[in-house]
């Protein structure tokens, strides 16, 4: 007794979705387009709608479409039992190929295991050759780079002893000289020694000259005797005495203290604060201007004239000072320099930056733009 079960090759606990599956596949088999025919799709179609309801296990019944002629009804039998055959033969592949599908993923798994082990042994012989490898080079470029730090220390005592000695000496020129004069014997010897040399002699000769009695000269070719030359008068000054000259340098350097004394240099009011603009007034008439100090105690100045003038501490003077400072005079115990042009020379400059380095010394621009409105402020009380 063949049920639907059987028909569509399904099981009595098979999901709705399982029996549906089987259905298709088998209506794709049978269909009229694809060589079955009408008959056997009606009756796969019953069987479909007895196994979802229910009745999978019940005798597999004909539908009445299908019985209503019994030259269909022999046809749909031969059908049926070339569709079980078909079905058996394809269980029993389906089951072989299972079979063959195990065995084959156990051969290629110790397979792939075996592969693994030795390519992962040739990688870590590798790695660990390779480890060999960089620990010598490690070892070399340590021995490197000592060689290479002691080299360096070498040469940094070299050039801190050569640069010492060389600021000594330059130190020691500028207080004797204020030039290099080794530099200043050189160009002598190839320039003005030569030049004082011919000079003194182009003097000699025109002196010569015109010392020379030329009437004495032409009076061996002119035979008319010569008139008499008219005496010559000399006029002898007297000499001052040494008290005189002495007095008289005197005079001239008291009227240029005096002078000097008269042209108040502008003092500043010194401050403990340091990286901040403020606004002062100098001590002796009271002008306006604005400050900051650095922690070398120096000063940026910049008053109603508009310049900015660096205020250097005298004991913080350096050897060399930068090319745009140019030198204005000694102000209390301070070296005053102008800054023309240059960082620091303008308002704009301190504006757009947060700090400046001045002659190796930083000045920030903390409160600049509020005490330059300040200084303008007062300036302009003052003109009016």
């Amino acid at each position: 007794m063949t049920t639907f079960n059987e028909l569509l090759g399904t099981k009595p606990g098979d999901t709705e979705s399982t029996v549906k599956q089987r259905y298709k596949l088998l209506s794709t088999r049978v269909h009229p387009d694809k060589g079955g025919s009408k008959a056997l799709m009606q009756l796969v179609r019953h069987a479909y709608d007895n196994i979802v309801k229910g009745r999978g296990e019940s005798a597999l019944s004909i539908p009445a479409s299908v019985s209503a002629s019994g030259a269909s009804s022999l046809a749909l039998e031969r059908e049926l039992l070339r569709a079980k055959k078909e079905r058996d033969e394809f269980e029993a592949l389906n089951q072989l190929l299972k079979v063959q599908l195990t065995q084959a993923r156990k051969g290629q798994g110790i397979g792939i295991n075996t592969n693994a082990n030795a390519d992962f042994s040739r990688k870590v012989a590798q790695l660990e050759g390779e480890l060999v490898l960089l620990k010598e080079e490690r070892n070399r470029l340590a021995l490197q780079k000592e060689s290479a730090i002691a080299e360096q220390n070498k040469l940094a005592g070299e050039l801190r002893r050569a640069l010492s000695d060389n600021e000594v000496m330059e130190t020691e020129l500028d207080r004797k000289s204020g030039m290099k004069m080794p530099g200043l014997l050189i160009w002598a010897q190839k320039f003005w020694l030569p030049a004082m040399a011919m000079s003194s002699l182009v003097i000699v000769l025109v002196l010569s000259v015109k010392m020379l009695d030329w009437s004495f000269v032409t009076g061996w070719f002119d035979e008319t005797p010569p008139e008499a030359a008219a005496p010559i008068v000399r006029v002898v000054h007297a000499k001052p005495s040494e008290e005189q000259v002495a007095l008289a340098v005197s005079n001239v350097l008291d009227a240029v203290q005096t002078e000097t004394e008269t042209q108040a240099l502008p003092f500043l009011k010194l401050t403990q604060q340091t990286g901040i603009w403020s606004l002062a007034s100098y001590t002796e008439s009271n002008k306006p201007y604005i400050a900051i100090r650095s922690d070398n105690g120096s000063y940026i100045v910049n008053d109603c004239s508009g310049d900015f003038s660096l205020y250097l501490n005298e004991p913080y003077k350096p050897l060399r000072v930068a090319a745009n400072l140019i030198y204005q005079h000694q102000n209390q115990h301070f070296h005053v320099y102008r800054i023309p042009y240059g960082q620091g020379s303008s308002a704009k400059s301190w504006i757009q930056s947060r700090k400046l380095k001045i002659n190796e010394e930083f000045f920030t621009s903390k409160s600049f733009k509020s005490s330059r409105l300040e200084l303008l402020d007062q300036c302009q009380k003052t003109t009016l």
